[in-house]
């Protein structure tokens, strides 16, 4: 009867029945607790194994291939929270640096040094040897200029492209990655709310058994009690009829005794008068 009113059900058949046993394999599968040996003695153990013995297949299909077993699925996210923790100390790192670098004064390439490193290419050009008219009259075509200019950046923006993507990849895994752990996380909070819900039954249905023990060792005592009273007024009674009866009986038997005095008395006087 409590197993009916935890499960909200008027009536608890086979189906019942096999339908928790299935989901009990199921949930244990997932657990990976089937290796654990637990002992139930008792009246709880003997109430388990008769449940056991009267259920059968469930009449629904169930595909228990395709479980995940909890451990797996908490494996790869404490892995991945791992992961995660060193790739976002590594960016802190790196952060860090580019900040520091940033507070720290450099003019090396400042355009006041300009005329340091360009000195030396102007004074060969204001009066260029023979063999330097050539090199000078290329620093003097745009088009040659902007080519060896592509030409010394194209490399590195292409790198920063190649950067770029690589970046842009790891930042679309990363919000999948932080979608996943949060779909996960969900998941693990519902079952965790799932396994509160089933401690709480446990602990009421425990509770019920309980109550239903001590009401039913009450009402056990209260018809003992009453069975003695009643037996006990039942014998007052008969006793009490008893002595009634016994007390007739003895003033019959008193009636008797004094007319059979009367009688003798009268034979006595019978005798006399005779004599």
């Amino acid at each position: 009867e409590l197993l009916q009113i935890a499960l909200g059900c008027p009536k608890i058949s086979n189906v019942n029945l096999s339908l928790l046993h299935s989901f009990f394999d199921i949930i244990l599968e997932k657990l990976d607790s089937r290796t654990e040996k637990i002992e139930i003695a008792g009246e709880v153990g003997f109430c388990l194994d008769k449940i056991l013995k009267e259920s059968r297949k469930s009449p629904y299909h169930f595909e228990s291939a395709g479980i995940v077993k909890f451990e797996e699925n908490l494996s790869k996210v404490r892995s991945l929270t791992r992961r995660v923790d060193i790739l976002e100390n590594k960016l802190s790192q790196h952060l860090k640096g580019i900040w520091a670098m940033e507070d720290v004064p450099n003019d090396h390439y400042s355009s006041s040094n300009f005329d340091k490193y360009a000195q030396a290419c102007e004074k060969i050009c204001m009066t260029p040897e023979p063999q330097d008219l050539f090199p000078c009259k290329l620093l003097t075509n745009q088009h040659f200029v902007l080519h060896l200019i592509n030409m010394g950046i194209s490399p590195l923006l292409a790198e920063m492209d190649i950067k770029r993507k690589k970046i842009k990849c790891l930042q679309e895994k990363f919000t999948d990655l932080k979608k996943l752990i949060n779909t996960k996380l969900i998941e693990i909070n519902e079952k965790y709310k799932h396994s509160i819900i089933a401690e709480k039954l446990r602990r009421d249905f425990e509770n019920e058994r309980a109550i239903y023990e001590i009401t039913k060792n009450e009402i056990f005592e209260m018809m003992l009690a009453k069975l003695e009273k009643t037996e006990l007024t039942f014998l007052k009674r008969n006793i009490q009829d008893e002595f009634k009866r016994l007390e007739k009986e003895w003033k019959k038997l008193q009636a008797v005794l004094k007319n059979a005095k009367k009688q003798k008395k009268i034979i006595k006087k019978s005798n006399a008068f005779l004599a």
